[in-house]
């Protein structure tokens, strides 16, 4: 099944960075919660960045956000033509 969603595949640290930045912590928060330097937790979020392709923090929320409800639609979807309903 083509779903046209190009996976992001995110490293553990890029991870943790990214859901602290989903409960809308700073990096000075994010760096005291994960025990990282500021300037580690700056260079994940900037790969974030690139790998997301925004410019933003703002941006990255609502992106993930997106992707993560294309994700839910696409595995409803399978689940429908998986047990036979069709869509």
């Amino acid at each position: 099944m083509n779903t046209g969603l190009t996976p992001i595949f995110l490293k553990s640290g890029e991870r943790e960075v990214l859901n602290c930045i989903m409960q809308g912590m700073t990096g000075k928060q994010i760096a005291q919660k994960i025990n990282m330097s500021f300037s580690c937790v700056a260079d994940r979020k900037r790969r974030l960045f690139d790998r997301f392709e925004v410019r933003s923090t703002k941006e990255l929320i609502i992106t993930y956000n997106n992707y993560l409800i294309r994700i839910k639609d696409i595995e409803e979807i399978r689940k429908r033509l998986v047990g036979g309903i069709n869509v």
